[in-house]
């Protein structure tokens, strides 16, 4: 039960669901239940589908529930698939452009590992879908101003954090994988990743001064950029910032 919770990555999904939150908030209009609900599953069934696929080639990671586990792992992603497709046909019914939009998201997820061999498409798919739950207040009548630059900022922070795991992951990726770090230089994904969180850090700003907190915390895990070879304190203390910087959007 533990490895079945764990592979739907209940900490992304939350984080996910925030940003949808922050965008209803920003945005003025009031939390819809229905479809924060849908959206949680649809970054799930994405974490479900994406580990399936990637599977074997996640043995080198150190991950191998999925592999080891095919027929009860093919039947929790299956139930999933379940409850997001019924979620996502109620909102269809309810409101269109909404359903459409996480419909997009999850056909994205679906296809997002077939996306690898293409130059740069991996890291662009998550930094888009992963920021997009801000977004869907447009779908409801609210105006773009309103979502635009958390929307940015949380796409260059996203961006810059997914970056740092391909640089991470270089060795297992090379020959399956076309990431950043392994089509343009692993020096210029760190650089590439370090600019995109200070800019995104100076946006968050822009929108509260509170978010300088956990931009403390992304800035002082970049300090390690250059000598961390895994980034792993990087990511620990970007991971922190993160967690941060959407807590103070939520609440502030």
């Amino acid at each position: 039960m533990i490895g079945l919770l764990q592979s739907i990555r209940l900490p992304e999904c939350i984080l996910i669901v925030i940003l949808g939150i922050i965008g209803f908030k920003h945005s003025g209009i009031s939390v819809h239940a229905l479809i924060l609900t849908t959206l949680f599953f649809v970054i799930a069934v994405t974490m479900l589908q994406n580990d399936w696929r990637d599977r074997s080639h996640d043995i080198g990671k150190g991950k191998s529930f999925a592999s080891s586990n095919p027929k009860l792992y093919i039947s929790w992603l299956l139930l999933f698939w379940v409850i997001c497709c019924a979620l996502i046909t109620t909102l269809l019914f309810q409101q269109l452009a909404t359903g459409l939009l996480l419909l997009g998201m999850a056909l994205i997820g679906a296809l997002y590992s077939e996306a690898r061999r293409v130059p740069l498409l991996s890291v662009t798919l998550v930094t888009v879908t992963s920021a997009s739950p801000i977004l869907i207040p447009l779908t409801l009548g609210a105006h773009i101003d309103t979502v635009l630059i958390p929307f940015v900022t949380t796409a260059l922070i996203i961006f810059g954090r997914e970056t740092l795991h391909d640089i991470a992951d270089t060795s297992v990726d090379t020959g399956y994988k076309k990431t950043t770090p392994i089509i343009l230089g692993d020096t210029f994904a760190r650089i590439a990743s370090a600019a995109s969180l200070i800019i995104g850090c100076i946006l968050a700003i822009e929108i509260t001064p509170l978010t300088l907190i956990g931009s403390v915390f992304i800035v002082w895990g970049l300090l390690y950029i250059k000598k961390d070879t895994l980034v792993i304190k990087v990511r620990r203390r970007v991971d922190v910032g993160l967690l941060l910087l959407a807590l103070i959007l939520l609440f502030f």
